[in-house]
């Protein structure tokens, strides 16, 4: 099997749903199954999912909850990996923005659960990915040449009455996250993080333009540097296809866009429809497809294409 590779896969399981219900955090609609989650990868030719659980911890306020949830989080997702090596891989939850105890288990999380990289939210509390708060982090993660999967939740204000933040709260978050990480420097101090924005970026590839003619006018950042961290990002497909293709690819460099899915937070319905409206696009060639499928990622993470290349991969494992 040589099938897409989902860079954008939620795994949350009763027990860890039940974990976040008593510390009294908001909790996922749709909880994780492995053998429904393996039908799905089959049925979608999906050979291997990354995990990334978006848990909030900013706002557990007692550090050491925050930390024993993002453990617990990260062992349950790495005891996946060890199980189906060839299917999955994951991204590490940190405890933010308790900055020793998120430096410590980044550390244990990539060290000893072999992680592929981290899942960072786009704020913790009001402080956007780019603030102060988060030069240790990414100073750390810069040093470690890691990869970070930036994955939105509601803003820090709150959604407005009626309009659920997932029609357009989650994308303006991710969008606000990529515009200070770039006019805040720091993506020129950190060079070596590869950062991928969820959902297509946001609004970020549509809006470029203005962006750029913004930040100049009020963060005295130039257009090069603009363009150079639009076009630094990685992007994922998750709930984008086919509406905003064009953008994208307008704005970032075909190597850096990704297969998502955001199973399961999606039905199986939707995945399927969106792989074939990957399959069907006029936009893109057969190997831009390929790339984007498969091939960008496998180049982004070479732990999992390690894994990939060694295990025999059998039709579903059970």
């Amino acid at each position: 099997m040589t099938g897409r590779i989902d860079i954008h896969h939620h795994a949350l399981s009763a027990d860890i749903i039940e974990l976040m219900r008593e510390l009294g955090l908001p909790t996922p609609g749709r909880q994780w199954h492995l053998n429904d989650t393996l039908d799905m990868m089959d049925a979608n030719r999906i050979e291997a999912s990354v995990i990334s659980n978006v848990i909030p911890c900013d706002v557990l306020g007692d550090a050491t909850q925050a930390h024993r949830l993002a453990r617990q989080v990260n062992e349950a997702a790495a005891d996946v990996v060890n199980t189906h090596p060839n299917r999955f891989g994951f991204f590490a939850v940190l405890p933010l923005p308790h900055m020793d105890l998120a430096l410590a288990e980044a550390a244990y999380a990539l060290d000893e659960l072999r992680a592929d990289g981290v899942v960072l939210l786009p704020h913790g509390g009001d402080h956007y990915l780019g603030a102060p708060l988060f030069d240790p982090l990414f100073a750390e993660l810069n040093r470690r040449r890691a990869v970070v999967l930036v994955h939105p939740l509601d803003l820090p204000q709150g959604s407005a009455p009626g309009v659920p933040s997932v029609y357009a709260d989650y994308l303006l978050d991710t969008t606000r996250a990529a515009i200070n990480l770039i006019t805040s420097g720091t993506l020129a101090r950190c060079p070596h993080v590869q950062i991928i924005l969820s959902h297509a970026g946001g609004f970020l590839p549509y809006a470029a333009t203005r962006i750029e003619v913004a930040a100049g006018a009020l963060a005295d950042v130039d257009q090069a540097t603009v363009w150079d961290g639009i076009r630094r990002f990685y992007y994922d497909l998750a709930l984008s296809v086919p509406s905003a293709l064009p953008s994208l690819l307008a704005a970032a460099d075909p190597g850096r866009i990704l297969y998502g899915t955001d199973w399961s937070g999606v039905p199986a319905s939707v995945v399927e429809r969106a792989g074939h409206a990957l399959d069907e696009t006029a936009v893109l060639d057969d190997l831009t497809r390929q790339a984007i499928n498969r091939d960008n990622a496998l180049g982004l993470l070479p732990g999992l294409a390690s894994r990939l290349s060694t295990t025999p991969i059998p039709t579903s494992v059970r």
